[in-house]
């Protein structure tokens, strides 16, 4: 007999329990006097259909519905002098009240019960040991009650808690899912970003050469394969991540190509070929000697591929350059002019530079600075500050 939830009329197997609490009520022998041709007294019917009716009116209350039926079971008693099988309504009430309200109510509730009814019975008849019985049912059925309600309660607490936690285990997926979403994309951006610009610089000058001086167009398509070449390699690279380790035939083949300072010396040879009249005003002479963990010297050098793709697109083809190894940290600058009409920070550039630099704890400055120059200033901590 769990609770119904609110608004809902008795549910067919509350109803049944009822009809049968009623009739086992009225047929149940007690202490009265039979009544003509040894029938039972009609007031015990009223009081088992009364009784039966309070139970179904008041589902919703069960303390009314206890007090009703104590009021029928005595009342009746009252009238034949004896107790009578009415008190199966009773028991019936307090566990009802003991499924559905809490413990000071049922206990509360019982006491009420069973000071009555052995009031009743003592005014009835004095004395007899065998009003001890029904006082314990009414215990039985009390306790019965509160313990079925505590099982209840610990499973909706455990269910509540499983929902909570798949709630928690879904949300952390789908951020898991959306970070890796977040570096695929600043991934293909980095990749992408630097090598079509070089292809699209050099196309142009091929363009512009193409009628004066074929030695020097053969050479820009020359970098436009090369670029395009090497794209489509880091492009595939990052592109065999998304599959997953069932479909790969070798792992190490979906590793992306690697990207750190150590191949600072091949990205200034590929933007000043495209073009970028680049000056270094500082490099260490191993750059890939620097003291950065994997995670910060890729990112410092994503961060340089993109400050050098952006001279190239936006400036007027001038870029200074200078990488420091300084105690306890990486400095890198790079400044170039930008010209007049070009709105810098309109792409995603900057904003996957700001995202990497929060991912390894490093500071970051981009903006326009004196002199009609962009400068992007990056500090990266060799020991990096542990993230919450």
């Amino acid at each position: 007999m769990g609770a119904a939830p609110a608004g809902r009329p008795p549910t067919l197997r509350y109803g049944v329990t009822v009809a049968a609490a009623t009739l086992l009520a009225a047929v149940v022998p007690g202490g009265e006097p039979p009544g003509p041709d040894g029938g039972r007294p009609w007031a015990v019917l009223v009081g088992a259909l009364l009784g039966g009716a309070a139970l179904l009116l008041l589902r919703r209350r069960p303390a009314l519905a206890v007090l009703g039926c104590l009021a029928v079971c005595t009342t009746v008693q009252l009238l034949l002098g004896a107790p009578t099988g009415l008190v199966v309504l009773v028991l019936v009430a307090l566990l009802l009240v003991a499924l559905r309200r809490p413990l000071r109510v049922a206990v509360v509730l019982l006491a009420v019960c069973c000071l009555v009814y052995l009031g009743t019975d003592l005014a009835t008849g004095g004395w007899d040991s065998r009003v001890l019985a029904p006082l314990a049912l009414m215990a039985a059925c009390t306790a019965a009650g509160v313990a079925v309600a505590g099982q209840q309660a610990l499973v909706r607490a455990a269910t509540e808690r499983a929902a909570a936690a798949e709630r928690t285990r879904q949300d952390e997926a789908d951020r898991q899912v959306a970070d890796e979403r977040l570096r695929i994309a600043r991934e293909l951006h980095d990749v992408v970003a630097h090598h079509v610009a070089v292809m699209g610089v050099q196309a142009g000058a091929a363009e512009q050469l193409l009628d004066t001086d074929r030695d020097q167009v053969r050479l820009a398509l020359g970098q436009v394969r090369a670029s395009g070449r090497t794209a489509l390699t880091e492009l595939g690279a990052v592109v065999g991540l998304l599959r997953t380790r069932s479909e790969a035939a070798h792992v190490d083949d979906l590793r992306p190509a690697p990207a750190g300072l150590a191949r600072l010396p091949e990205l200034l040879e590929s933007v000043r070929t495209a073009g970028l009249r680049l000056t270094v005003a500082e490099q260490p002479e191993d750059p890939g000697a620097t003291g950065l963990d994997e995670v910060a010297d890729i990112a410092a050098y994503r961060i340089v591929q993109e400050s050098l793709t952006n001279a190239l697109k936006h400036g007027t083809g001038e870029a200074v350059l200078a990488v420091a190894a300084r105690s306890g940290s990486v400095v890198v600058t790079v400044t170039n002019p930008v010209q007049p009409e070009t709105r810098p920070g309109a792409g995603h550039g900057l904003l996957g530079m700001r995202e990497r630099a929060d991912l390894i704890g490093a500071e970051l400055r981009a903006g326009p600075g004196g002199n009609g120059c962009f400068t992007v200033h990056l500090r990266i901590p060799t020991r990096r500050p542990a993230r919450a």
